[in-house]
């Protein structure tokens, strides 16, 4: 069925472009494909959106809701627990108002356990931070653990408990769950996502002792169930690897996102980015080969990136083995030779220079058998990988659910508990999942929220939210941690744990009583038990690992014989490559306002997915942006907008999970295209020999790309286009500076030299030029700065969530964000070089810089905008009257404009949902970045109240403490040893724009690539040309 109304044409027919006809691939610098394109009507935006319909309840108004539910809710429910949980910083006996507490807690994600740390206002938890004592967190966060405070406050989320859709008491469920319990298990089976919980597993052994007859399935739809099964066939055992980074020099990345989306993506980032940290010229770095079919935020880090189909890495595959032969590794294979030899040959030779210190990764999507053989390669470069075993988690399998399902049809099953899961939507469209829950006479499912499986289950209960319940969970590398409640539940919710005990034991539990009798006879197991508690509750991991890691066996020689035959698409036909987005993941997080709102890495877009083609179909197909598409595999066909997008394959098409959903989430039902029905169970990851129908319809998306860029000439005179463009590729070597690591080895002052080249007089300061007049001196007292790393920066976006979160941002929805009215305060601009069929990707994070002789402050006529004594441009929202004078004068663009009011409609009580430090901001008022003072303020409070000075490392901004690259230094820079005064001194450090004489106080360290001489770049390295 068509998404697309009438009202979407006007856009479509003025935001439609041709490609360069030229066939050149010499460009210089370009930020978005408009500056490589001809078509002047490229930069109209939308003005209407079937997504912003008045449905009687305008989505702008529902979107503030979503931040009032906290408030609504905590009116019933927000008390603290009865059970005891520790404060991981130890505060005063009893609650002083406007003190927070923190407390120590887990996310269980998947079979791995994020450790974090809870801010805790009054009983109500706001803010998540990563747990510095956590293994796998190592104090850092991504952006999906930084909005799920947003989703606790859902007020979507289901309620109570639901039988045949009427409530019923909890009471109902425990009768039902103890007449299931007297049976032996026959037909009864229970369906779960991944956990890796201890008590979990506990119950699970119990269950399978007590119901000899039933099934336990594991099921996730995007999973590593190919990975486990290749280092099964290498080593015979089922085990999970954990990469230790930190000790590699050379990677070789062939299909995998490790520093985006994969598993595990906080802790790679952090240790892939400790080998990044390039102090000075002497420094080492490592080196990042990628090949992939779209670009990732891995694959916009690498040093050499090659464009590859999917279905052809096997191959590519078979020929690194090969040069790796060679080069003398013990490797079976066959001599292939590509156009990609070069490419190919080098990858090789550095990954056999540092053996023992170079690595191969491969993606989720690749087969067993390619798996197999990058184990077995591994091995014999004696790549720093630790093996820890699979046993005590739940993770997915493909053939226990497809059992699951022939059972199902067979009549089989009769109670089937479907505990978090969603496998109507998200499960293999020729399983036909929907069809066969018909066939169950009882269903219970456990949801956060009334979804598409909850329709067809005859029982539907509330999930709790992980700030609700006691839990616990276990990292890849066996460490174990507690989910502490920070919150009685707010909607009559209940866990996995407490759906199982009745079923299992047949009596009812408490979460928190199960949860400790199972660390106490399996997982501490000690004498001072209560004391060796209370310290995993204040630390968050118990300090002993729950197994080793494995010692690995080679069961054969690597041998390319391995691998699958090599494929040829047919005629015409295209891949379709099957991924989870960084917005929604696989669907879990559709009604979070937060993550649908946030520019997609490399494409920028928002409140939608996309099917991405490269710039060589779009002009073959004569495609534009938006246009639909019918995608044809076989039987199965779906509609979506196309979206050309630099570095994609031509042969293809990238489709983003998690869309197109149909359930009770008023923000994120219908938004987007679900694109599961064209993968199957044969086809979970790539499917091959897709066929494009181009439609006459088209479909508006929202994409920032082109926002508030710094680059932008849009008062260009009529006919001087082209004079313009090239100003503009020009300007961007000085907004993003960058070279390779041998050049700057050999030139270690060159981004000095660059900078000074702006100076008119070379013995005068930047100061000395500036139209703006200090107010302050700026050599006393605490001075406050910024230093951000762009070789370390990934563009995952847990800066721009952490700053949302914490400053109480407000959501827009598209319609406005197409107006350009997106409010955050920091933004990622993509900045793009050479070829468009496989450029290099320089990403730089945006916020105000917070100046020292600021433009802002000198035009607004009522003060609103001053600078403090310890250098912060600081706002007065009472005083603003929105003249926006500000934002014009602003020669980086990070001013924001309110232009509604998004808590007209609430009580005042709402902002009790948001962080009670930080104000509200109303209509009419500008906002912006302000090195979260509220922190600062915080850090001064304590120190004085402590009689001491203030020391680094006592304020930590939202966005550097988030930053899983550590790419973020924030501090005294009149405090020579402070961490970001240390990196202000090295001798990459530039400000951005630094010859408009603003002396901003964040500054930059230039991008290094740690390329290969061998390889030549298809970029330009005009920064130090």
């Amino acid at each position: 069925m068509s998404q697309v109304k009438k009202n979407n044409q006007e856009f479509v027919n003025t935001n439609s472009h041709q490609m360069n006809s030229s066939e050149n691939n010499e460009f210089g610098y370009w930020k978005s494909l408009k500056d490589i394109s001809s078509e002047e009507d490229y930069n109209r935006f939308l003005k209407q959106s079937e997504h912003n319909e008045d449905n009687g309840l305008s989505r702008r108004n529902f979107l503030s809701l979503i931040a009032a539910s906290v408030a609504l809710a905590g009116l019933e429910g927000c008390k603290k627990p009865v059970q005891k949980i520790i404060p991981y910083v130890e505060a005063e006996i009893g609650t002083i108002p406007g003190i927070p507490k923190y407390y120590a807690s887990t996310i269980p994600w998947k079979n791995n356990a994020l450790g974090v740390v809870i801010e805790n206002h009054d009983e109500r938890p706001v803010k998540v931070e990563g747990n510095e004592k956590h293994p796998s967190t190592l104090g850092k966060s991504n952006a999906f653990s930084q909005a799920s405070t947003l989703e606790m406050y859902d007020p979507d989320r289901a309620r109570g408990i639901k039988y045949n859709g009427k409530k019923v008491d909890w009471s109902d469920y425990l009768d039902f769950a103890k007449d299931i319990n007297l049976s032996n298990g026959e037909g009864l089976a229970v369906l779960m996502q991944e956990s890796s919980s201890p008590t979990i597993n506990s119950i699970k052994e119990d269950f399978k002792k007590n119901f000899p007859n039933s099934k336990w399935v594991v099921y996730e739809s995007i999973n590593n169930e190919n990975l486990y099964d290749g280092i099964e066939k290498a080593f015979s055992k089922r085990l999970q690897p954990v990469y230790r980074l930190e000790n590699v020099q050379t990677i070789v990345s062939i299909g995998s996102d490790f520093l985006g989306i994969d598993d595990n993506n906080i802790y790679n980032t952090r240790k892939f980015a400790q080998n990044r940290d390039i102090v000075d010229e002497n420094s080492t770095m490592n080196r990042l080969y990628v090949a992939e079919n779209s670009i990732t935020p891995t694959g916009a880090s690498a040093d050499h990136r090659l464009n590859v189909a999917h279905h052809q890495l096997e191959q590519l595959l078979a020929e690194l083995s090969y040069e790796l032969k060679q080069l003398g590794l013990p490797v079976s294979a066959e001599k292939v030779k590509s156009s990609n030899n070069l490419w190919i040959k080098a990858a090789a030779e550095d990954l056999m220079n540092n053996r023992g210190e170079s690595i191969i990764l491969g993606g989720p999507q690749l087969s067993s058998e390619f798996h197999h053989l990058i184990a077995l390669i591994n091995f014999q470069l004696k790549s720093p990988i630790d093996y820890y075993p699979l046993n005590k988690s739940q993770v997915s399998s493909r053939s226990d659910f497809s059992a699951l399902c022939d059972d199902m049809k067979s009549g089989n099953i009769d109670n089937l508990i479907i505990l978090g899961a969603n496998p109507v939507y998200d499960s293999p469209s020729d399983f036909n999942f929907g069809e066969l829950l018909k066939n169950v006479s009882n269903s219970v499912h456990l949801t956060n929220i009334e979804d598409e499986t909850s329709k067809l289950c005859s029982w539907n209960i509330a999930m709790t939210h992980y700030f609700e319940c006691w839990g616990d969970a276990m990292s890849f590398d066996g460490f174990a941690s507690i989910v502490q409640p920070q919150i009685m539940p707010l909607f009559d919710s209940k866990s996995a744990i407490q759906v199982l005990t009745p079923l299992v034991y047949a009596k009812e539990l408490s979460s928190y009583d199960t949860v400790k009798n199972v660390w106490k006879s399996e997982v501490i197991k000690k004498s001072n038990f209560e004391r060796m508690w209370e310290k995993v509750l204040h630390d968050g991991v118990y300090e002993n690992v729950l197994f080793e890691k494995q010692k690995i066996k080679s069961s054969s020689k690597p041998s390319t014989q391995f691998l699958n035959k090599p494929i040829k698409l047919d005629e015409g036909t295209f891949e379709v490559v099957f991924n989870a987005s960084s917005s929604v993941y696989d669907g879990r997080f559709a009604n979070n306002g937060w993550l649908q709102e946030i520019p997609k890495p490399v494409t920028s877009l928002t409140w939608d997915n996309a099917a991405l083609i490269s710039i060589k179909v779009a002009k073959k197909l004569n495609i534009k942006n938006g246009q639909m598409i019918e995608i044809i595999i076989g039987e199965k066909s779906i509609k979506i907008p196309a979206w050309v997008t630099p570095g994609q394959n031509q042969q293809s098409i990238s489709l983003e999970l998690g869309y197109g959903r149909e359930f009770k989430g008023r923000l994120g039902s219908g938004v987007g295209f679900n694109v599961y029905p064209l993968r199957s169970s044969k086809t979970p990851g790539v499917a091959l020999n897709a066929k494009i129908k181009v439609l006459d319809e088209t479909y508006p998306l929202a994409s920032t790309q082109d926002h508030h860029g710094l680059e932008d000439d849009k008062y260009a005179a009529p006919g001087f286009d082209d004079l313009s463009n090239n100003e503009v590729q020009s300007r961007i070597p000085d907004l993003v500076k960058q070279s390779t690591f041998d050049y700057y080895k050999e030139n270690p002052d060159w981004v000095q030299k660059k900078v000074e080249e702006h100076k008119p007089d070379k013995k005068k300061s930047w100061a000395d030029h500036s139209m703006y007049n200090p107010d302050w001196d700026y050599s006393k007292g605490h001075q406050w700065g910024m230093s951000i790393d762009l070789t370390s920066c990934t563009s995952c976006n847990a800066c721009s969530i952490a700053c949302q979160s914490e400053n109480n941002i407000p959501v827009v929805g598209k319609q406005q964000v197409m107006n350009g009215r997106e409010m955050h305060w920091i933004r990622i601009d993509n900045y793009f070089a050479g070829d468009p069929d496989n450029p290099e990707v320089s990403t730089q994070s945006v916020s105000c810089v917070h100046c020292e002789l600021a433009p802002c402050e000198t035009v607004c006529p009522v003060a609103a905008t001053t600078h403090s004594s310890d250098g912060v441009n600081q706002m007065t929202y009472n005083r603003c009257l929105g003249t926006r004078y500000c934002a014009n004068n602003c020669p980086y663009k990070v001013r924001k404009f309110n232009f509604y009011n998004y808590t007209r409609d609430l009580p005042e009580v709402v902002q009790m949902a948001m962080n009670p430090d930080v104000s509200i901001r109303f209509r009419g008022v500008m906002e912006k970045c302000t090195y979260c003072y509220q922190r600062v303020s915080a850090a001064r409070i304590s120190a004085e109240n402590e009689g001491r000075e203030m020391k680094d490392g006592d304020i930590q901004v939202a966005c550097a403490q988030s930053c899983p690259a550590d790419a973020i230094k924030f501090g005294d820079i009149n405090d020579p040893n402070s961490e970001v005064s240390k990196a202000k001194r090295r001798n990459r450090d530039y400000a951005l724009l630094a010859h408009l004489g603003t002396a901003p106080r964040t500054t930059y360290l230039a991008k290094i690539r740690n390329q290969n001489p061998k390889l030549n770049s298809n970029a330009h390295h005009g920064s130090h040309h």
